[in-house]
């Protein structure tokens, strides 16, 4: 799966030389395990957010690929698994043609017998195709880990949050915590979701057009802040490695 390391969103990351797939962790979160140079493996947990605005943007991808599968479903024999580990629904399926990944799904199946899997790059899509039963006939279950954002600011102004408020609706006092720019809320699931193993990088990839991530805002980068102050009193003066990547650029999440 080595391939896989050649996903924009692991391009600022030389100095790994392995990646492996063994299993989602959740409908939305992934497990991998990553190998850097003189070093043992690594878990890496992935999770794929794209804003709830830009949902028709997701659902348009998502209905060229099941047309792409309904193509190459007529040169199958089989019930196969189509596993989309890292895709940019932006710059990166420009130029998407339906046929030729077709084509490229099946010459990979004609390789694979029962319960065999391979990784399929197609420009910045890739997806594990597993076969999963033989059949005479071909069936392609497309499978994807996508978590709807929203970020509409409910009624509250801005103005009426401050660190204080923050702070108290995250140890279970003061007003409720929003619905809406809970990013410390997805870095505490993945990390709680992957048993908050040692050594664990953690990496959030926006699929949206505007990022989620937003340092100007004032409210989310209070409740980051003062969740990673919690985590870094838990564990030992350390702070989780979060990456967030974004149109061709990553950073590290820091306190």
């Amino acid at each position: 799966m080595k391939d896989l390391l050649r996903a924009n969103l692991f391009t600022d990351s030389p100095s790994w030389k392995a990646i492996s797939y063994p299993k989602e962790l959740t409908a939305k979160i992934l497990r991998f395990e990553v190998i850097l140079e003189e070093e043992s493996p690594r878990p890496l947990y992935l999770a794929s957010i794209i804003s709830k605005n830009e949902k028709m943007a997701w659902q348009s991808f998502q209905d060229v690929l099941e047309h792409t599968m309904s193509l190459a479903q007529n040169g199958l024999h089989g019930f196969f698994g189509f596993d989309v580990l890292s895709v940019d629904i932006q710059d990166g399926i420009r130029n998407f043609n339906p046929n030729d990944l077709g084509r490229l799904i099946i010459n990979h199946s004609r390789d694979l017998g029962p319960d065999q899997k391979t990784l399929i790059r197609y420009g910045q899509l890739f997806a594990l195709l597993h076969y999963r039963a033989p059949a005479d006939w071909g069936k392609i279950e497309v499978m994807s880990h996508v978590e709807f954002f929203n970020r509409e600011p409910i009624a509250s102004p801005l103005n009426s949050f401050s660190e204080e408020s923050v702070r108290a609706a995250l140890t279970g006092g003061g007003a409720k915590k929003q619905s809406w720019d809970q990013m410390d809320i997805l870095f505490k699931k993945m990390m709680n979701k992957g048993g908050r193993e040692p050594n664990a990088f953690y990496i959030v990839h926006d699929l949206s057009v505007d990022p989620i991530w937003d340092p100007a805002d004032e409210v989310q980068q209070q409740r980051v802040r003062v969740w990673f102050e919690k985590e870094i009193q838990a564990y030992e003066g350390k702070a989780p490695e979060i990456y967030y990547y974004h149109g061709g650029k990553g950073i590290l999440v820091k306190p």
